[in-house]
């Protein structure tokens, strides 16, 4: 029985807002998917692109990747798409297809490359595509060109690393240029959005799908789930998707009425203790504020240092009539007012570099 598995958009070497934690969770996931791959002992194994998050991966990105891709090179064909955070800029080059030259049995998709024919178990399979292409008249031209020169005898595969339209906008694929090229092949893949979902607009012709990513590189993906996924014996209709271990992450968006910011303050504290489980929350209040905004409380990430990330927002509800203009004069009292208010008032030198800049070009 033929398997095939497919991972994306993995995002190795990312520090999302720059915590160390998160780092280590792009590490962490991406070694999940790979020993769950190694278990399943597919046949096939296709990389969708955004394996790394910069087109010069750090070194130990670059170790961890290698190590893992190696341990199941031995006994598994390897498909490597570019995808666009691995493409240097205007150079348009990236590190991917050196990791042809590691093993015999990776391969890497490239415009030189488009074509990779493997036989397993006596089956014929094609995988076709190139790297990451961000003019739309180029990457059509190039998906209409490399389509064209599929052999049909076989079973073929596109794997590729774009927009497609409907999806994401910009885009580099139409819908219309899709549907053209689908009757060519047996499953359509695409790397690139992070949320793993079929390709609808072509799926009367051709199974196609988006692979989705190994871990969320931002809050606007908090819902997603994280996973991969597994073809059996040409059953390209309906894949098993795979989950994996991410972390934990959430979302909470909150309109409230007239506050006062102690009320918000306690709002705000309760949310957090519920949601103590989530190493990366994002709270959004917006409300009408009766009192000082800058009673609100800044420091939730000093006060809750278990999370990963705690992004706490809070946005005052305004109205036209409303809107009124007091002058305040600014002094050294009420810097030091705003110093103690935002969590930051043992930051004396920093307190007292801004007053001093203040008092000098105010």
């Amino acid at each position: 029985m033929v398997s095939i598995c497919c991972v994306s958009d993995s995002h190795l070497g990312y520090r999302h807002r720059l915590k160390l934690q998160r780092l280590r969770d792009y590490e962490k996931a991406f070694v999940d998917s790979i020993n769950k791959v190694i278990e399943l002992k597919p046949e096939l194994f296709i990389l969708g692109g955004d394996i790394f998050h910069y087109p010069r991966p750090d070194p130990r990105s670059m170790y961890i990747f290698l190590k893992k891709i190696l341990e199941i090179a031995d006994s598994t064909e390897i498909v490597i798409c570019i995808g666009n955070h691995e493409i240097e800029g205007h150079l348009g080059t990236a590190y991917a297809p050196i990791f042809s030259e590691l093993h015999k049995n990776i391969n890497v998709l490239t415009t030189d490359n488009p074509h990779i024919n493997l036989k397993i178990d006596g089956e014929e399979i094609g995988v076709h595509g190139f790297q990451y292409i961000r003019d739309r008249k180029v990457a059509e031209e190039t998906l209409i060109d490399i389509s064209n020169e599929v052999d049909e005898n076989c079973h073929n595969i596109l794997c590729i690393h774009q927009g497609i339209e409907k999806y994401i906008d910009p885009f580099e694929i139409s819908i219309k240029t899709l549907r053209d090229i689908s009757n060519k092949y047996d499953l359509i893949l695409s790397g690139h959005l992070h949320k793993h979902q079929r390709i609808e607009e072509v799926f009367d012709i051709t199974p196609a799908f988006y692979i989705g990513s190994t871990e969320r590189i931002s809050f606007n993906e908090w819902n997603n789930k994280n996973g991969f996924l597994v073809f059996r014996e040409f059953e390209f209709n309906n894949p098993e998707f795979i989950e994996i271990k991410s972390a934990d992450m959430g979302v909470i968006r909150k309109i409230l009425g007239k506050k006062t910011p102690s009320e918000i303050n306690s709002y705000i504290d309760t949310i957090i203790r519920e949601n103590i489980d989530k190493k990366c929350l994002q709270i959004v209040i917006e409300a009408e504020i009766r009192g000082d905004y800058l009673d609100i409380l800044q420091d939730w990430e000093l006060r809750y240092p278990e999370f990963t990330i705690l992004d706490v927002n809070v946005i005052p509800k305004t109205y036209e009539t409303d809107v009124e203009f007091t002058g305040i004069e600014i002094n050294r009292r009420l810097l030091e007012e705003y110093f103690e208010k935002t969590g930051l008032k043992d930051r004396k030198d920093l307190m007292e570099l801004c007053i001093r800049l203040y008092e000098r070009y105010s």
